[in-house]
């Protein structure tokens, strides 16, 4: 107990030395330790979560939380109860818990709705089930896109009617919702549409709809008009065909003149009239015989006198019908569909940029026109580039005309005003680190300087030592109380400490503790 005691004294006897500072740094360094204790340990015992599930729904939330309290795994809901967070350590092994256990069912059952045996189901819940069991694999069929993040598939079966002109049709709808803002182009669209179409008996693509999660249509009514549907893929190929041709010739130009030194726009007329035409050719000089009839006729007559009881006489002819047809050739000719009536192709093509030196010695820029015979060239490479044909009717125009650049310029002045203003201010923060830095090392310095000062005056002198030692201490005390030089001071002084680091290392070693600290 009068050692605990004695602790307690010496420590308030070592703060009551201490300068008001000293003091307010001690307890910062403490306080500051104990909260960084706290956070560490607090740290340590904290349970990092990982996203489960997201997107779920109440139902299939409410399945998966009950699940996960069945087996006594911690979990946390977010975002409204539609994602599920549990353990890092646990995230696999409970994904594959619930997905042996059918987990989360997404709201499709499939055809495993037909797994449990229901005894005494009706024909009409037959049949409701089986409508269900067509949504569910279509739905998900349709979710393995990479652009649809969910779907719902609603399909309507009519009864079966005696006539057929009382027959209803089959329809069916869709709804998607999509990853992004991308959306889904007319052909994922067309293909949605025709999968739905051939997945359900009697259903036709022209009764399907297509609704985004916005409530947008996504399925347009020209597929009713084949007419405008016609009309819109022919503006997807002329399209197309545009733009291969301007690459081509872009890129050629590009290579000869630089980039932005050329600008290409070709115009395609394309026919799209699909024409069927039937043929027959006759050959005149050549006919051959289609049918030949031959009849021959003969009689016999018998003069019966009493001269000549043995005279007879026969009489023939013959009639040869011949039919002749003259060679026929039937030709059935179907025209391609695309092909190129006219192209008319616009050029424009900057001049030369000749450095002139000014009055005041600055080198100016100015425009001169390219030479006609450079422009011919370069029209005859376009022309080749995109297959011209003169006999089509096709055009091109060429022309050599200065771009107007100011536009560009000022927007790269401004960039460049904005990059130097970035390099300033990095500048500016690195700067203000260093002399940071270099403020903390000088006050660092200065309060080391008073510590070291006042770091005689903080080690008490020994009060019970080894006998050897007692006879210096008091001479030192003896020579403390007359005057003596400021060098024999010093060396006193040194010594003092190093005696006293001999008998007392732990003062010692709790005086540089708050050097350091300090």
């Amino acid at each position: 107990m009068e050692s605990i005691n004695q602790f307690f004294k010496n420590i308030g006897t070592f703060i009551g030395r201490m300068t008001p500072s000293q003091v307010m740094m001690l307890l910062g360094v403490g306080a500051g330790t104990i909260a960084g204790t706290v956070i560490l340990i607090g740290w340590i015992n904290t349970v990092s979560y990982t996203r489960l599930y997201s997107d779920l729904s109440a139902s299939e939330a409410g399945d998966v939380a009950t699940y996960l309290d069945t087996q006594k795994i911690p979990y946390q809901l977010s975002n409204g109860g539609t994602v599920i967070e549990v353990p890092s350590s646990d995230v696999y092994k409970t994904r594959i818990a619930l997905a042996a256990e059918g987990l989360p069912r997404n709201g499709n059952m499939g055809y495993s709705i037909f797994d449990e045996n229901n005894l005494g189901m009706t024909d009409f819940l037959q049949k409701l089930n089986f409508r269900r069991a067509l949504e569910g694999e279509i739905t998900r069929t349709i979710m393995e896109m990479d652009e649809v993040k969910s779907a719902r598939v609603h399909i309507v079966m009519p009864k079966q009617r005696l006539f057929k002109d009382d027959q209803k049709k089959t329809t069916a709808s869709v709804l998607l919702k999509l990853k992004g803002n991308n959306g889904l182009n007319r052909t994922q669209i067309s293909g949605i549409t025709h999968l739905v179409a051939a997945s359900v008996e009697g259903l036709s693509p022209d009764n399907i709809s297509i609704v985004d999660y916005n409530g947008n249509l996504l399925t347009s009514g020209d597929r009713d008009d084949p007419l405008a549907g016609l009309s819109s893929s022919q503006l997807d190929v002329r399209k197309q065909v545009e733009e291969y041709l301007q690459t081509k010739s872009q890129s050629m130009l590009d290579d000869v003149l630089g980039v932005g030194k050329s600008v290409v726009r070709i115009t395609a007329d394309l026919n799209f009239q699909q024409i069927e035409k039937t043929a027959e050719s006759f050959d005149a000089n050549n006919p051959s015989i289609r049918s030949e009839e031959r009849v021959v006729n003969s009689a016999s007559l018998a003069d019966k006198t009493e001269e000549t009881a043995e005279s007879n006489e026969e009489n023939s002819s013959e009639t040869v019908i011949t039919n002749y047809e003259l060679n026929k050739t039937v030709e059935h000719i179907v025209n391609a569909i695309g092909n190129i009536d006219r192209l008319s192709v616009a050029v424009m093509v900057d001049g030369i940029y000749a450095p002139v030196e000014a009055e005041d010695g600055s080198t100016e820029y100015v425009y001169q026109p390219r030479p006609q015979e450079e422009l011919d060239r370069m029209a005859a490479i376009v022309k080749n580039s995109v297959g011209f044909d003169s006999q089509r009717n096709d055009q091109i125009e060429m022309v050599n005309i200065a771009f107007d650049r100011q536009n560009m310029q000022d927007e790269q002045e401004m960039l460049d005003s904005m990059y130097m203003w970035d390099f300033y201010l990095e500048i500016a923060r690195k700067l203000g680190i260093v002399l940071m830095l270099a403020f903390i090392f000088l006050i660092a310095r200065k309060k080391s300087k008073k510590l070291f000062a006042a770091l005689g005056k903080l080690v008490p002198a020994p009060r019970v030592i080894r006998q050897e030692v007692e006879q210096p201490v008091i001479e030192e005390e003896q020579d403390e109380l007359q005057p003596v030089p400021e060098e024999k001071r010093k060396q006193t002084i040194v010594d003092r400490m190093q005696k006293t680091a001999q008998g007392q290392p732990e003062e010692i070693a709790k005086v540089i503790k708050t050097m350091m600290i300090e």
